[in-house]
């Protein structure tokens, strides 16, 4: 939630409501801290966040959201999106030296700009994206772009909070896929995070994202949990 933060957060009875307009469900939906207290309490109260900011209700559910929370969520309505999986790898720290990748640490328009159009962003999803990128300091992050025959071609984010580097924002044009881009910008990055003193890498993977996972299974990225999120009808 550091390395990602949203726009607005409210705590409710060991839960944090986020929203960041709309852009990602991960700054758009409530999480569990630790599950305790009344869930139909602490469910009307993020009906009313989600409500005052003209947004549908998400939950992320991770383990930490208990047994019940699922059930009651799919009672009242809600479809499950996303099945997501987090994973990690322990990083080593070892040279890396590639002049197809460029790292900076702060947000260049050319890296923000490539990525935005990779990805098609709509101007106001673009708006939130940085606003979100803006609010990452001041945590150590590298924004990471792939080059092929002078082109960016791919993108990536690393953001280092204490030992550990999450990695976000990964996409490669589909012109370039299976090149290999992607795999040396995660390198890149992981190496990067090294460097920083991190000993351990994140991600989330949606479940069904069979391009990817193979991808970060070869960087040594295992599973730890899943997660999924359920949305209001």
């Amino acid at each position: 939630m550091n390395a990602w933060p949203a726009l607005r957060t409210m705590l409710c009875d060991g839960w944090v409501f986020r929203g960041s307009n709309g852009y990602t469900k991960r700054a758009n939906s409530a999480s569990a801290l630790e599950s305790r207290g009344s869930f139909t309490a602490t469910l009307i109260e993020a009906e009313r966040f989600y409500g005052s900011l003209g947004a549908p209700a998400v939950f992320r559910l991770s383990p930490l959201a208990g047994h019940d929370t699922d059930r009651i969520l799919a009672d009242c309505g809600y479809r499950v999106l996303d099945e997501t999986i987090a994973m990690t790898a322990t990083l080593k720290p070892e040279p890396h030296s590639d002049d197809s990748i460029s790292i900076d640490r702060d947000c260049v328009s050319a890296w923000e700009s490539g990525y935005a159009d990779a990805q098609a962003l709509a101007d106001n999803e673009r708006r939130a994206h940085r606003a979100i990128l803006d609010r990452i300091a001041p945590l150590k992050t590298a924004f990471a772009t792939a080059y092929d025959g002078g082109c960016a071609v791919a993108f990536g984010l690393g953001v280092v909070e204490r030992d550990r580097l999450g990695l976000f924002d990964i996409v490669t044009l589909p012109e370039a896929r299976r090149r290999g881009l992607a795999r040396q910008l995660v390198g890149a990055l992981m190496a990067w995070g090294a460097s920083e003193d991190a000993t351990t890498a994140w991600l989330s993977v949606v479940a069904d994202n069979e391009r990817a996972k193979p991808l970060y299974a070869q960087l040594g990225f295992r599973e730890q949990y899943r997660y999924h999120y359920r949305v209001a009808a």
